[in-house]
């Protein structure tokens, strides 16, 4: 009988993937617990960066503005700058881990720091103002990033409405969660199976289930989707 393996990722996020997987035999289960709809926004500041955390931000922010020339754009990780140079745009900074979110924060907190310096040197201007940064955010996110801004350098702008739906899964051999979102909307209608493997990808996912790995005893691994197919000899 071949494993069954769930993924929480809607299938044409995961195409390549799930063909790996099904090529060796396993069965894929792949579904997302979220659904996204746009909010109304306004902003209310100038800024000079604009940092984005996730390709949906992109998306939703891109929808109802632009983005002047003018501006730096930073973002979390790789997939996100994709998205932002598949749209024409030149991307400053971009996260070398998007798993590691915390990591991310430190690096752009700095990169920031450094950018505010430069611009006061090369300006010479005797009035000193901090570079300010706009956050186009979910409704549901962490804000582990712009937590690291200090109030007064920052904007925070809901871009998108996340909601979570719970839905009853067939029971897996494998469970991969990619967001504490998604760890939620599993948990409103399942549970875990004994000796099932749990795997999270990245560390904020690995916090949200670890709550619930307390309660009902399963443990977690934390892994990349690279790591996933090494592990299962994709």
């Amino acid at each position: 009988m071949s494993k069954r393996i769930f993924i929480s990722k809607n299938a044409s996020e995961i195409a390549s993937l799930r063909s790996q997987f099904e090529a060796k035999g396993y069965e894929v289960i792949a579904h997302s617990f979220l659904s996204f709809s746009a909010v109304e926004f306004e902003i209310q500041h100038p800024y000079d960066v604009i940092f984005f955390g996730s390709p949906r931000a992109v998306i939703f922010f891109k929808a109802s503005e632009s983005i002047s020339p003018d501006k730096l754009i930073a973002c979390v990780g790789s997939k996100t700058a994709e998205v932002l140079e598949s749209m024409g745009h030149k991307v400053d900074f971009v996260g070398k881990n998007s798993s590691d979110p915390k990591t991310v924060a430190e690096d752009f907190k700095n990169w920031l720091t450094e950018r505010s310096r430069s611009q006061r040197a090369s300006k010479a201007q005797s009035e000193e103002r901090s570079t300010r940064v706009l956050f186009p955010l979910s409704s549901r996110s962490l804000k582990t990033i712009a937590g690291a801004i200090p109030e007064d350098q920052k904007e925070e702008v809901v871009v998108y409405q996340t909601e979570v739906k719970g839905k009853v899964i067939l029971p897996c051999d494998v469970y991969a969660f990619s967001s504490p979102s998604n760890v939620e909307g599993f948990f409103e209608a399942n549970t875990i199976p004994e000796g099932a493997e749990v795997i999270a990808w990245g560390t904020s996912t690995e916090r949200a289930l670890k709550e619930y790995a307390e309660k009902m005893g399963f443990e977690v691994k934390t892994m990349t989707k690279s790591d996933l197919t090494v592990i299962f000899g994709i």
